[in-house]
């Protein structure tokens, strides 16, 4: 494995364990038992792996949902549960994100810029699926451009917010936080499924 990669996933470890706002370049270059300087080679400072890591995640989410929207243009039954799963796994992956994320954009301008781009970006690709699920039954139509807005709005909330809150109330935070995540995505989604969907959706509630 190169340095790089190395670096970069020991990092991603810490911060989920410990928080990236207190580890610092010096406790991962000691827990990768490399020197300081062999980090410093390949980057200069932590908010530089932090933007990376960043830039993984946004990369791995756009994986997830492109191919969804590729199989919706193909008008092919998509599953919603599943697509929902893969997406808390990957806020799981990068949980620390989710913990820090206020305190992280708000001493990296740079971050904060590709956050908001991100987010755009997602927002534009969250229509062009709900048209798709409406299209394969999944869904019914959100005909106001508002609501459609607060739906968008109210799953980032939910999702970016749910590793923070279920890592606070438990005891010993594990992926136990995905299904609890996932339940509450699910039941906030219901008065926008259609019967079928909604009917398949209630057997995790029972």
């Amino acid at each position: 494995m190169k340095t790089k990669e190395r670096i970069l996933l020991g990092a991603l470890d810490l911060f989920n364990k410990d928080a990236a706002t207190e580890v610092t370049t010096n406790d991962i270059a000691r827990d990768l038992k490399m020197s300081p300087g062999n980090l410093y080679f390949h980057y200069k400072n932590k908010e530089q792996i932090v933007r990376e890591l960043f830039k993984r995640l946004a990369q791995e989410t756009a994986q997830i949902w492109k191919p969804e929207a590729k199989l919706a243009k193909k008008k092919q039954k998509m599953q919603l549960v599943d697509f929902i799963d893969r997406n808390l796994e990957l806020y799981w992956k990068y949980r620390f994100f989710h913990r820090e994320l206020y305190t992280l954009r708000k001493k990296d301008a740079e971050l904060s810029k590709l956050w908001r781009l991100h987010l755009v970006k997602m927002g534009r690709l969250m229509i062009v699926l709900h048209k798709h699920w409406v299209r394969s039954g999944s869904m019914i139509p959100i005909e106001s451009k508002s609501e459609m807005e607060f739906v968008g709005e109210l799953l980032f909330i939910a999702s970016n917010s749910s590793m923070q809150f279920f890592e606070t109330v438990d005891r010993s935070p594990n992926q136990r936080t995905i299904e609890k995540a996932r339940r509450h995505i699910m039941r906030m989604l219901m008065p926008y499924l259609s019967v079928e969907t909604k009917n398949s959706f209630e057997n995790f509630f029972n």
